[in-house]
């Protein structure tokens, strides 16, 4: 009985009049970001007799999930990359959700992990600077802040350099290791044309904290034109992967939308 009146649903289709009724009258939802949807009738068909047979189960979100809106732009950024474990699994994440990020790699693990940098910039994302060896920046005279800087640029873009096409991933921005600052360093980036990258919400995944804080304290903060903080390197990451697809749902729930905070030309502006 059912195969029977699947098919007249079918032909029913089929007429541009029953077509637009049932459209009207059928509650729809709309796919994930990640899913690429099928405009053709077939789909459309599959969909609908689905949702005669077993009963509608879309929320109220999926129902009225937003479309990309260009005036939310948010920025997502991590921290004390590449890791070979952890790295690759953060880039499967955006790549799901059409993300991307800019990431502020260390240059010993650059070095240890050139092919994992040549990975973040092939998926469309960007690449700043998070010191050579992680040090605190206002401890350093001008010699050892630019040694700092320069070799950690030298090891990105010597991972880089076998393809070309992902050099430009290389931007001129800075984030001082535990966002500590001083005079001397907000001279020595100038005198070395480097912007210092900060951010407005520490998510504290490099604290233990669980997946769903992750997820609070990005949603009571967040605003247009926001960074985000969160880490792909160090020993334990498992909750910022999962804090990380719980904000990357939520966000793209709200219509929000991943941009660049740093590109090869400098540092986007964030009021």
């Amino acid at each position: 009985m059912k195969k029977e009146l699947i098919f007249v649903l079918l032909f029913a289709l089929l007429g541009i009049t029953a077509q637009s009724a049932l459209a009207a009258s059928t509650p729809q939802a709309v796919p994930p970001a990640s899913q690429l949807q099928d405009p053709g009738r077939t789909q459309q068909f599959i969909q609908l007799a689905n949702g005669w047979m077993e009963g509608s189960t879309s929320t109220t979100d999926e129902q009225q999930l937003a479309q990309p809106d260009p005036d939310l732009v948010v920025y997502l950024t991590f921290d004390d990359g590449p890791d070979p474990k952890w790295t690759p699994q953060v880039l499967e994440l955006l790549k799901q959700y059409h993300a991307i990020a800019t990431f502020f790699e260390i240059g010993r693990n650059i070095r240890s992990y050139p092919e994992i940098s040549l990975q973040v910039a092939e998926g469309g994302n960007t690449i700043g600077l998070h010191g050579y060896n992680h040090l605190d920046l206002t401890k350093l005279g001008y010699s050892d802040f630019y040694l700092e800087v320069v070799d950690t640029r030298a090891a990105i873009a010597d991972a880089l350099a076998s393809n070309p096409q992902v050099e430009g991933a290389l931007t001129p921005c800075l984030r001082p290791p535990y966002g500590a600052v001083n005079q001397d360093v907000y001279a020595y980036a100038a005198q070395m044309n480097y912007a210092l990258s900060f951010w407005h919400i520490d998510t504290r995944d490099w604290s233990g904290v669980s997946p769903e804080e992750i997820l609070d304290t990005v949603s009571a903060n967040i605003a247009p034109y926001k960074v985000i903080l969160m880490h792909d390197g160090g020993e334990k990451r498992e909750n910022t992967l999962q804090g990380l697809e719980l904000v990357l749902h939520e966000l793209t729930l709200r219509g929000y939308t991943f941009g660049q905070y740093c590109t090869a030309y400098g540092q986007a502006y964030t009021p």
